[in-house]
């Protein structure tokens, strides 16, 4: 398919993207509840350089730009270096607070908020359908762009993909971002941006001046997949894969972890938010490092310095025999810092009060053998 494409590809890029690839797009995006016209899509070097090219197209210095806390850190180093104020607002297990981010804007101007619905970054939590008709009237009010990183919407274990917020917005609010690099390989760098055709024309105004266009051969070769039907197949298949990988990491969290470590069982995604009890972080860390354990730290995760008492385990690339191993590496660090006499705590799938002293308590973060990424 890309052979019989060569001809085409050999000539100067649209900025916007490889028109085929995006009119597959477009139909990939009916899942999703989107429709969008290809002039509607910006093709981009994953949803990292979305975030940029949206910070770069609508952030001034000293604008305030409100995340998640804990929230996806590559949007807090685009906005950092736009020179923003970032304003976090915190989650819980339906996301984004929408009455606390009620009260920053009425406080302040507020020029962007970011979001990440379908799968909270770090948490997981998915943000039910009241919260975003409520998110939705907060823009509409306070006249707000939102930004929906939806870089994880494939990865739902049971039953479809939650729909994307855009399709609930009728007033051009939402910038959809997505990415194909979390459902194939993160060195494929290809995402796309749907926005209103004013702000897109900025945003890819921004990004030309950094690299003019995605690369012209995984455009076609991603269009290829997606006409096939070769890629619907395979994000099947990643989804009993990780729905696998997720169930060895609770089982040996359950199994091993002491009391007051916290974390909960999300619908989706790649990895699990903990809360560590009682332990020094730094110690944690580099003992877990000697083991040759590597994990991403919640401050990463906070840009405000909290998070410390947090990690999140990706399960992304490991086989359940290896997360099961690295879990109780881990564990066995962090016991070794908690009071001799302390019971284990169970999974946070038991009934009752068990259930929720083991609930994640949104804004923690990390990775089991290797540092867990996102984009």
């Amino acid at each position: 398919a890309i052979a019989r494409s060569l001809p085409a590809l050999a000539v100067h890029l649209d900025p916007l993207g490889w028109l085929p690839l995006r009119r597959e797009i477009v139909r990939y995006l009916v899942a999703r509840g989107i429709e969008c016209q290809p002039s509607d899509i910006a093709v981009v070097n994953g949803a990292q350089q979305a975030v940029d090219a949206t910070a770069h197209a609508l952030i001034d210095p000293g604008d305030t730009v409100v995340m998640e806390q804990p929230g996806y850190f590559g949007a807090a180093l685009a906005f950092t270096a736009c020179q923003s104020n970032l304003v976090g607002v915190g989650v819980d297990e339906q996301g984004l607070k929408t009455a606390e981010l009620a009260r920053v804007l009425q406080a302040r101007r507020v020029k962007l908020v970011y979001t990440t619905p379908a799968a909270q970054c770090p948490t997981g939590a998915v943000m039910g359908d009241a919260r975003r008709r409520e998110l939705l009237a907060l823009a509409d009010e306070y006249q707000v762009p939102i930004f929906e990183d939806d870089y994880d919407s494939e990865l739902r274990f049971n039953g479809a993909p939650i729909p994307a917020l855009k399709r609930l917005d009728h007033s051009g609010q939402v910038i959809h971002a997505g990415t194909f690099s979390k459902v194939l390989f993160p060195t494929l760098r290809v995402g796309f941006v749907v926005a209103a055709r004013p702000l897109l024309e900025k945003m890819v105004l921004a990004r030309v001046s950094a690299d003019f266009a995605t690369g012209a051969v995984p455009q076609a070769a991603l269009a290829a997949l997606l006409r096939s039907g070769v890629l619907a197949r395979h994000v099947r298949r990643m989804r009993r894969l990780y729905a696998e990988r997720q169930r060895a990491m609770l089982d040996a969290l359950a199994r091993h972890m002491p009391a007051g470590a916290r974390w909960s069982a999300p619908p989706g995604g790649h990895m699990l938010w903990i809360r560590l009890p009682a332990v020094d972080p730094d110690r944690v860390f580099y003992d877990a490092a000697a083991e040759g354990i590597a994990y991403t730290r919640g401050e990463v995760f906070h840009f405000d310095g909290r998070g410390t008492d947090c990690l999140a385990l990706s399960f992304a690339n490991l086989t359940p025999p290896r997360i099961a191993d690295g879990v109780a590496l881990v564990a066995a660090v962090v016991r070794r810092q908690v009071a001799p006499g302390r019971r284990r705590s169970r999974s946070a799938r038991g009934p009752g009060s068990e259930q929720r002293r083991t609930r994640r308590a949104p804004g923690d973060g990390g990775t089991v053998d290797a540092v867990g990424t996102r984009g």
